[in-house]
């Protein structure tokens, strides 16, 4: 059945509607209205509804998705005129199992006056021609198709970032090979991916428990996002999680191509926790210092190369005492991302005891930064006498460290190193963490007064770690002497 489109009568002003013919191609309507409006006033000058046979529906076709596009064609004659008509689309929609589909849509037409303009005010006289000879053309179109039978899909759903930052926004984009509406539900999974905590509210950008119901937006797509797709920001929580999220799609008029979506954990990103580290100059005994800063917060593990240039200040506390400047400051003495600590005892494996490794110094040191045998790492060893995998499960300050798998959580052994090594002075382990810093221009000077030494040079973060280990380093003031 075709589709119906019927006249509506407008009696307030009275307007009237002739047929014409050779206006238009064979095979399309055209129809005059004519009527007296009110200067300055916006006033209906036509109206049509536009009905879908039984079993049939609209397909969106204009940019808000209406099931009729309107436009005005504009010549040379009506060009001017073009601003002063507007139009209104009010879509039907079925009830029950096909409320997806646009059974009717009402088309109304509004014309308002021009005043004082120059050749449109007053309007056109009888002798001109009227109207008529201006050839205002006002138009519409639609498409009818079978309720079910549309071969048209949602082809395509990704994201512009896997990883993106508590606050940032994400943007979502869409390509379909025809119009019609589909279903998306944008996600933030639990713990364990199978389900989910919050659901994306796209009309006022909020996040929903899952208590309060989950939101679903339907997306009209048109001849437009045909050609030019559609993209849907979403703004991310303002929490500093790690968290992983999805996008779910759900077939209306439009199916969907396999590829795209349809359950959670499908199409995914994540967010991830946004952590700074404080560079601080260490104490020591009879010296007070200044200085200390906090870096920008960034989303963990971001590379990037970031300069901080600083000043330490180490004033005397005493002046009975005696400040030196015995040499300059190294990156070797800088503790809390990657440094060396030389064993303090000799590492046996007796009893279990050979997850505990013995060190001269612990400063700097945090649970859960990695483990790794220097001498095998610089090639003296053919194999490591520390697990691949170790990180720090505990400090016990000033002593000693135990060791676990970084990913088990379970105690490892490490292999023993002899006391004849060890009493060498041979034997380093090496700490590090996913913070990663190099350091420009480290220097030290002391006034003439010998009461300050100041500490100046770059902090320079190439990528940024996780919260734990924090990042946090400490100049240690092993280049200057207090006696």
């Amino acid at each position: 059945m075709a589709v119906t489109v019927t006249h509506v009568d407008i009696t307030t002003p009275n307007m009237t509607e002739t047929t014409i013919t050779g206006f238009v191609p064979s095979g399309f309507t055209s129809k005059r209205h004519e009527g007296f409006v009110i200067e300055g006033q916006t006033t209906l000058v036509a109206e049509y509804n536009v009905a879908a046979g039984n079993g049939n529906y609209l397909e969106p076709q204009s940019s808000a998705g209406n099931g009729v596009e309107v436009f005005y064609v504009v010549r040379l004659a009506n060009a001017s005129w073009e601003q002063y008509y507007s139009w209104q689309v009010t879509d039907t929609y079925y009830t029950g199992a096909n409320s997806a589909y646009i059974q009717s849509s009402n088309v109304k037409i509004f014309y308002t006056p021009p005043i004082n303009v120059p050749g449109l005010d007053p309007d056109p006289i009888p002798p001109e021609g009227g109207f008529a000879a201006h050839l205002h053309d006002i138009r519409f179109s639609y498409i009818e198709r079978a309720i079910g039978s549309s071969s048209s899909k949602l082809t395509n759903v990704s994201v512009t970032k896997p990883t993106v930052s508590p606050s940032e926004l994400q943007f979502i984009n869409l390509s379909t090979s025809g119009t019609g509406t589909v279903s998306i539900k944008v996600l933030k999974e639990n713990a364990n991916g199978d389900d989910y905590t919050h659901s994306y509210k796209f009309s006022d950008d909020t996040w929903v428990a899952k208590a309060s119901g989950l939101q679903t937006t339907t997306l009209t797509f048109t001849q437009e996002n045909i050609k030019n797709g559609m993209e849907l920001g979403v703004t991310m929580p303002s929490t500093s999680e790690s968290k992983n999220y999805s996008v779910v799609m759900t077939a209306g008029t439009l199916a969907l191509e396999a590829s795209v979506p349809d359950a959670i954990g499908e199409l995914q990103f994540e967010t991830v926790a946004s952590v700074r580290s404080t560079f601080e100059p260490a104490t020591k005994t009879g010296v007070t210092v200044s200085g200390s800063f906090n870096t920008d917060y960034q989303p963990e593990l971001q590379e990037l190369e970031k300069r901080y240039p600083f000043t330490f200040v180490y004033t005397k506390a005493n002046n009975s005492d005696t400040m030196t400047l015995d040499r300059q400051p190294t990156a070797d003495d800088i503790t809390g991302q990657l440094q060396f600590e030389t064993l303090d005892a000799e590492l046996t494996t007796s009893g279990g005891a050979g997850n505990t490794i013995p060190l001269a110094s612990t400063e700097g040191l945090k649970v859960g930064m990695q483990v790794q045998d220097w001498n095998y790492v610089k090639g003296l060893r053919s194999n490591s006498r520390i697990p691949s995998g170790t990180v720090i499960a505990a400090v016990n300050t000033g002593v000693s460290i135990t060791i676990k798998n970084a990913t088990t959580g379970s105690a490892v052994q490490a292999q023993p190193i002899s006391a004849e090594t060890v009493l060498g002075g041979q034997e380093r382990m090496l700490f590090d963490s996913d913070w990663t810093y190099t350091f420009e221009n480290l220097a030290a000077t002391i006034n003439e007064g010998a009461t300050v030494v100041t500490a100046t040079g770059t902090l320079v973060v190439t990528q940024y770690g996780r919260s734990t280990p924090n990042g946090d380093i400490k100049l240690q003031p092993n280049f200057l002497t207090i006696s």
